[in-house]
């Protein structure tokens, strides 16, 4: 399988476009490490059990983790090194799906609103990326014997927000325009180091809370008839698209940004 031996670090594993992606890793081999924010504890082995078949599975362990707080990030990659030590992987993925979205005008969105947009959408991956560069490297400077690293894949999920104005999201617009801006320094200054640094930027994607927001009604019959393809995604399109870009021939797509919005953004 393409990812064996391969551990692959998912921050926002429990639920949504990173549950699907983990599934599809796993599948190719991939063992898992999903970082879960302290208030989905108790959700955390249904998710398990909805996803993986187990609240206990084979070669996936879930670890919590604030990702907006520096120190929690440290502490769960220190667990995150003692389990691929134990599983014999290599720490050569990491995958931020973690987010957050409000929708205000605009005039009437406070500064402390702002923040919980950019600080898990922005703050969250640049702590993630960042232990995971060191991670990483630590492990690839300790090879010995000439054995060789696996490549390193950082992709990031941004969103169609990054690239047009969307009524009502103007932090979250920010956020992951800011995401992408990011990823290409990530690329930039580790491209040397064996990793490349990726976005995808979705359009609405039909997870469980997608298909809540987006089920019926005038604003979704709107957004549905301003996409080209007439529909919105299933979250395995998505996860198949990231998937793609931590694959051992992307090495030299670096930097990009792949839109999966059935055209949305092109008019």
């Amino acid at each position: 399988m393409a990812y064996a031996g391969r551990l692959a670090i998912i921050a926002g594993g429990l639920g949504g476009l990173g549950s699907a992606t983990g599934k599809r890793l796993r599948s190719q081999g991939a063992d898992l490490v999903l970082l879960y924010a302290p208030f989905e504890a108790s959700r955390k082995d249904t998710v398990l059990e909805s996803t993986f078949g187990s609240s206990n599975p084979d070669g996936v362990s879930a670890v919590e983790c604030d990702i907006t707080s520096e120190a929690s990030v440290a502490a769960a990659f220190e667990t995150i090194s003692s389990i691929s030590k134990s599983a014999g992987a290599f720490p050569s993925i990491c995958i931020n799906a973690a987010g957050y979205v409000s929708v205000t005008p605009l005039a009437d969105t406070t500064a402390e609103e702002a923040l919980k947009n950019i600080i898990p959408n922005l703050l969250g991956p640049f702590t993630v990326s960042k232990a995971f560069y060191h991670l990483y490297t630590t492990w690839k400077d300790s090879l010995t014997g000439g054995a060789s690293a696996p490549p390193g894949r950082i992709v990031s999920i941004a969103s169609q927000a990054a690239h047009v104005a969307l009524d009502g999201h103007g932090p979250y617009c920010a956020s992951k325009a800011g995401l992408i801006g990011l990823t290409k320094c990530m690329a930039n200054e580790w491209g040397s180091a064996g990793i490349t640094a990726n976005t995808v930027s979705p359009g609405v994607a039909l997870t469980e809370l997608g298909k809540k927001a987006w089920s019926e009604g005038p604003v979704r019959d709107k957004h549905l008839a301003d996409i080209p393809t007439g529909r919105f995604s299933e979250p395995e399109e998505i996860a198949g698209v990231i998937e793609l870009l931590c694959g051992d021939g992307m090495g030299n797509v670096n930097g990009a940004d792949l839109r999966v919005d059935g055209g949305f953004t092109i008019r």
